[in-house]
């Protein structure tokens, strides 16, 4: 079912074949994002992954677009901290098409000056959009008094950095970093392997001394409590973010975590949505999140409720904290965690874009193929002692507090 080589040209290449599949999935992970970006040209690695859709030496905007589109399917990307992804869902017989469209748009983008000047306009929109949102402001307002430099700033950057990037500047980070041997491609689902490696092979890697392999890196996280609120104006709500340092991706507390996290604040029948919007009606939204890095996490509660509520709000999460240092829930949620994480997994790889970026995560991290039958297998063997021990370690962890709450007005 999974073929891994790694090419001539450098390529790291994983195939997946699903024969029952009618579609199938391609992504290109480079293996570079804003974390390698210095204070001054915040948001080029977003930056350049906007531009790459404008043109290539051989194609313009529409030539790259409307051949997948036309059929049906989706071209798109996302950056993060450590990577730049580019993938496609498409009719299984369009994937040698697509794989010389993205092959383009990553390795041959002609950023015309007129094209960066384009985007650089629809970014700014987008970090205004993205600076309205308080959910947004609330957790970057964490991340920024928790992460080191690297990791605090926000993917897209700022407006001033965004504007202030030259075509030199951009040019020089992606001739860097956007190598065949700095990138992983993963395709899944229904496709011929030996036209696919073949077509794959063609892919020119130009000699470049200053190019590398870029290892992926964690974030640093304060070592002491956090506490920040602030105001905003047109706010109805007070928006909350309280976080802990949980075990990173390769720690042997990862899968415990996972169901910790799962039966926390997954799903309307979970611990936190019982306990605080269904029985006490002080939240209409609350959830839980696990950010992992290899050797960094983050266990993050997220909610939102009025100003009357937010005292109660803060006591009951402290409560059920307690109450999971203490034993007295982990036996009952146990199951549910453990039962969810595993169906949602299941359900998740019928999606074969869903299936190559479960395997890109397991391989990137862990440096070897993991199939999704092995992970759940290690999660399968997680123990309800296990996540008590988990949960202990964490909560007696710092606790990292965010708040955005309403601007009151002032009283003439």
């Amino acid at each position: 079912m999974y073929t891994h080589k790694i090419l001539d040209n450098g390529l790291d290449v994983i195939l997946i074949n699903r024969d029952s599949m009618m579609s199938a999935s391609v992504l290109f992970c480079v293996k570079v994002g804003s974390s390698k970006e210095t204070k001054e040209n915040a948001g080029l690695s977003h930056l350049i992954e906007h531009v790459s859709f404008r043109a290539t030496k051989r194609k313009n905007t529409f030539e790259i677009k409307q051949p997948i589109e036309e059929v049906g399917g989706v071209l798109n990307a996302f950056t993060s901290k450590n990577f730049t992804v580019f993938f496609a869902k498409i009719p299984s017989q369009k994937v040698n098409e697509t794989l010389e469209i993205m092959s383009e748009i990553l390795y041959e983008p002609l950023f015309k000056e007129e094209d960066i000047e384009k985007e650089k306009g629809i970014i700014l929109e987008e970090i205004s959009s993205y600076e309205d949102e308080p959910i947004n402001i609330v957790f970057e307002n964490l991340y920024k008094n928790i992460y080191d430099d690297n990791f605090s700033r926000p993917i897209m950057g700022y407006k001033d950095t965004v504007m202030n990037i030259k075509k030199s500047t951009l040019e020089e980070f992606h001739y860097k970093y956007y190598q065949p041997e700095n990138t992983v491609v993963i395709i899944s689902g229904k496709f011929d392997e030996v036209s696919v490696l073949k077509q794959l092979n063609q892919i020119k890697s130009i000699p470049n001394l200053n190019s590398f392999k870029n290892n992926i890196i964690s974030p640093s996280i304060v070592d002491k409590e956090i506490f920040i609120k602030k105001y905003k104006n047109d706010l109805a709500s007070n928006y909350l973010v309280e976080g802990f340092k949980a075990p990173s991706k390769l720690d042997k507390s990862y899968y415990s975590t996972l169901v910790l996290n799962t039966f926390l604040g997954s799903g309307m029948s979970s611990l936190l949505f019982s306990k605080i919007r269904e029985e006490e009606g002080l939240a209409y939204e609350v959830t839980s999140d696990y950010e992992t890095y290899p050797k960094a996490g983050l266990l993050l509660f997220y909610a939102a409720t009025t100003d009357k509520n937010l005292e109660n709000l803060l006591g009951k999460i402290q409560e059920v904290v307690d109450d999971l240092k203490n034993n007295k829930e982990i036996e009952k949620w146990f199951n549910y965690g453990k039962n969810r994480l595993i169906g949602k997994l299941t359900l998740e790889v019928e999606n074969n874009l869903s299936m190559a970026l479960n395997v890109l995560d397991l391989y990137i991290n862990y440096g070897k193929i993991m199939t999704i039958e092995e992970f759940i297998k290690n999660i399968e063997k997680v123990e309800i002692h296990n996540v008590f021990e988990t949960a202990n370690n964490i909560f007696s962890n710092n606790k990292y507090v965010s708040i955005l709450s309403p601007k009151k007005p002032i009283k003439s």
